[in-house]
C-alpha cells in the first residue's frame, strides 16, 4: 500500500519548519548583537517562539481571519500572537537564568523590566513583517512568491504540465436565484472546500476565472498516483460531506464538471504594471474545449486519451471511451475518455 502524506499535513510541517528556521536565525543574530556571542540561549528562544507561532498559525486563529481583509488579517493575527510571544520568551528566559545560577527574584525583576517589554515589542515587529509576507504569499499562491524571488521564470521555460479546468454547473441560474452577495458567499465557500483536496493532490491553482478554477501540475506530479484524477473525486467527496450545510445555507449543493489534459507550455513571468507567472500553449485551449463537452456528452469528468494513457487509474475510477471528438477551433479530432467514480 502506498503511503501518502496529506497536503494539509505537509503544509503544517512546512509552516513549522519555516517558522522554526526563521526565528532560530533571529535568535542567533539577536544574541550576537546583544552579547557579541552565540550560545544555545538565542537559538533556543528563537526555536520556542517560532514553533509556538507556527502552532497558532495552523490553529483556528488562521480560520478565524480567513474572511478578513488582507490588512485586518495581518493586524489581528499579530495582536493575538503578541500575547503568546511572551510565553516562550519567559520560559526560555527562566531556563537560561536557572542554568546561569540566577535567583528567582532576578527572573521576576527581568519579567517586570523595560528590557522584557522591549524584547516582546521587537519580536512583535519582526513577526508583523513575517506575517505580511506570508499573507502576500497566500495571495499570490503557494510557491509563486518563491519563484518570483528566485527568478525561476524570469526567462521563459518550456515544460510539460497537466491542466484541469473545473467549472460550476448552472452557475448563471444559481447567481440569479441567490443574488450577488449570497452567490459570492456560495462561491467563496465552494472554493474554500477545494483547498484540502487540491493540497492533498499537489495541485497548483493557476487562476480563478469567475466560477471556474484552473488547476495545474508538472507532468510527473500530475500523473503520479493519478493525482489529476483523484483530486476531482476527492473534491466530490468533500462537497458531498458538506451537503447538508449547503442545502441549509444556500438551498443548493455545488455541482461541477471538469476537463483534464496535458501538453507542452511556455512558462514565464509576464506583465509590467502587474506581473504574473503565465502558461502559454495550445494545451490550455484544448483543456477548455474538453471541459466544454461535459454537458453535451453527459459527463462530469472528461480526459484526453493521451493523458489517460499516462495514468494508472485507481480501481474506483472507470474509463468510458467517447471516441474521436471534434473540438471547436481544432483542425483534428481528439480522442476523449469519460472518467466515472
Amino acid at each position: 500500500m502506498k503511503w501518502h502524506l496529506r497536503g494539509r499535513t505537509l503544509k503544517r510541517l512546512r509552516t513549522a519548519t519555516s517558522f522554526a528556521l526563521a526565528y532560530v536565525l533571529v535568535g542567533i543574530v539577536w544574541e550576537y548583537l546583544e552579547l557579541s556571542q552565540v550560545s544555545f540561549y538565542g537559538p533556543g528562544i528563537g526555536l520556542a517562539v517560532g514553533l509556538t507561532l507556527a502552532v497558532l498559525e495552523e490553529s483556528d486563529v488562521a480560520g478565524f481571519t480567513r474572511r478578513m481583509s488582507f490588512s485586518a488579517a495581518v493586524l489581528t493575527k499579530s495582536v493575538i500572537y503578541l500575547a503568546f510571544i511572551a510565553v516562550p520568551l519567559g520560559v526560555m528566559g527562566f531556563i537560561g537564568g536557572a542554568l546561569s545560577g540566577l535567583e528567582l527574584s532576578d527572573f521576576y525583576a527581568w519579567i517586570l523590566s523595560a528590557e522584557f517589554i522591549r524584547d516582546i515589542v521587537l519580536l512583535y515587529a519582526i513577526h508583523l513583517g513575517f506575517l505580511f509576507f506570508r499573507q502576500l504569499s497566500g495571495l499570490l499562491g503557494p510557491g509563486t512568491m518563491v519563484r518570483y524571488v528566485t527568478g525561476r521564470y524570469h526567462k521563459p521555460r518550456v515544460e510539460k504540465r497537466v491542466f484541469m479546468f473545473l467549472d460550476l454547473k448552472s452557475s448563471t441560474t444559481l447567481a440569479e436565484n441567490l443574488g450577488g452577495a449570497r452567490y459570492y458567499a456560495f462561491l467563496n465557500e465552494f472554493f474554500h472546500d477545494l483547498s484540502d483536496p487540491i493540497m492533498d493532490r499537489r495541485a497548483e491553482i493557476y487562476r480563478f476565472v469567475g466560477d471556474e478554477v484552473i488547476l495545474t501540475w508538472p507532468l510527473s506530479c500530475g500523473v503520479r498516483d493519478a493525482n489529476c484524477v483523484r483530486v476531482f473525486v476527492e473534491i466530490m467527496a468533500q462537497i458531498h460531506g458538506r451537503r447538508e450545510y449547503y442545502l441549509n445555507a444556500f438551498g443548493h449543493v455545488p455541482e461541477f464538471k471538469a476537463g483534464v489534459h496535458y501538453g507542452e507550455v511556455v512558462t514565464a513571468e509576464i506583465g509590467d504594471v502587474k506581473k504574473e507567472i503565465s502558461y502559454l500553449g495550445d494545451v490550455l485551449n484544448t483543456t477548455a474545449r474538453i471541459q466544454s463537452k461535459c454537458n453535451e456528452m453527459g459527463q462530469l469528468l472528461i480526459a484526453s486519451q493521451e493523458l489517460v494513457d499516462e495514468l494508472e487509474l485507481p480501481e474506483y475510477v472507470q474509463p468510458q471511451p467517447l471516441g474521436q471528438i471534434a473540438l471547436r477551433g481544432k483542425a483534428h479530432t481528439t480522442a476523449l475518455v469519460g472518467l466515472h467514480a
